[in-house]
């Protein structure tokens, strides 16, 4: 592969990353509420909101990158913080600084569940490749079905906290 070639396939990665990944969230989220009419149609949703979920998908990249450069826990604190982002654009039509500013409160007094989630989740993950592999098949979507389901959690709480949702750039469904 040339470098233009790999740069080629960078920026496509880039560009469709944000809206596949709102039809994946949003796909998952959708099956945790019970859903059963679910298809693989539903992972490319996200492209009915391309700019608003490639937008976030920069600045959530952004954010996180620049994270790790800090000093590595910066990183790992927005990785953490900023992941419903997609979702609520998906779910509540917020473009993406409202989005990331909805993530940000939404995780609010969560972060730390939410580590414990995710080194579980690696725990998970590396038992699946121990298992010659074939065993992500199961792990990924079983760590992914884990990561979505703390956010109608996350959801639930902040609607039932004293903060008004105003304060939490979340509109009120």
């Amino acid at each position: 592969m040339t470098i233009l070639g790999g740069i080629a396939l960078v920026l496509a990665v880039i560009m469709v990353a944000g809206p596949i990944r709102g039809g994946y969230d949003m796909a998952m989220l959708r099956l945790i509420r019970g859903d059963d009419s679910v298809s693989f149609r539903d992972l490319f949703a996200g492209f009915s909101k391309f700019r608003k979920l490639f937008l976030t998908f920069l600045l959530y990249s952004l954010a996180v990158v620049g994270g790790f450069i800090l000093l590595i826990v910066p990183g790992i604190i927005l990785l953490i913080a900023l992941w419903p982002a997609f979702l609520l654009v998906m779910e509540d039509d917020l473009g993406p600084v409202g989005a990331i500013k909805g993530a940000w409160a939404l995780t609010r007094g969560h972060k730390m569940k939410l580590f414990v989630l995710g080194l579980v989740a690696i725990v998970v993950m590396i038992a699946g490749i121990l298992a010659l592999g074939v065993g992500l098949f199961v792990a990924g979507p079983v760590v992914e079905l884990a990561r979505i389901g703390a956010y109608p959690e996350m959801r639930g709480a902040a609607e039932a906290s004293d903060r008004p949702l105003s304060t939490l750039a979340i509109p009120v469904r």
